[in-house]
């Protein structure tokens, strides 16, 4: 008897774990077609540690130029992701952080926003006060820097130019500030 009455309860509930645990746990491959690979070739070749970053020419939401070597020497983050991504979501907080903390010690912070709707991009921007540069991806970016399938992906480049590590997924912050924190430290003991 009693059961009957918690039954709509415990219902109501057990639906709501499915929903979150599916929301927050279930990774989002982006939106777009895979490469078409015709012959080995033409693979899209995957970025590594140690490799050098491939410098890039993208236009910011405003409509400026930005190009990786424009910050030749610094020790740099590049992350690929999109405002309906929860992960993603999550992490901008992390990076507004990051940069207003040490932009003043020789880094920079680098978005490549993934969403097709300029005007959802910048009112996301705004609500989550994102204070470094929004990028519009091209074709090369993605493949250099790919294949991109998952996101976020986040790239933090030393300041010799090189790829130190890649994320894929989540992060929480104090795992990119101890890394970041290194290789701040290694530019200036330079």
């Amino acid at each position: 008897m009693r059961l009957r009455k918690y039954l709509p309860y415990l219902i109501g509930v057990s639906i709501l774990a499915v929903i979150l645990a599916v929301y927050f746990l279930k990774s989002k491959p982006i939106p777009q077609q895979p490469p078409v690979v015709t012959s080995p070739a033409e693979k899209p070749a995957s970025i590594s540690r140690g490799k050098i970053a491939p410098d890039f020419s993208l236009k910011t939401l405003k409509g400026n130029t930005v190009n990786l070597s424009d910050f030749k020497g610094k020790v740099i983050i590049i992350d690929f992701w999109a405002t309906w991504c929860p992960p993603c979501r999550a992490e901008i907080p992390h990076f507004v952080s990051l940069y207003e903390k040490y932009r003043d010690e020789g880094f920079q912070m680098l978005g490549v926003v993934l969403d097709e709707n300029k005007a959802s991009i910048e009112d996301f921007a705004k609500e989550y006060k994102i204070n470094y540069p929004l990028l519009i991806p091209d074709e090369k970016i993605l493949k250099d820097y790919g294949p991109i399938i998952y996101i976020p992906t986040t790239f933090l480049i030393s300041g010799d130019g090189r790829i130190y590590k890649r994320y894929i997924g989540y992060q929480d912050k104090s795992v990119i500030e101890e890394d970041l924190r290194t290789l701040l430290k290694k530019k200036i003991s330079k």
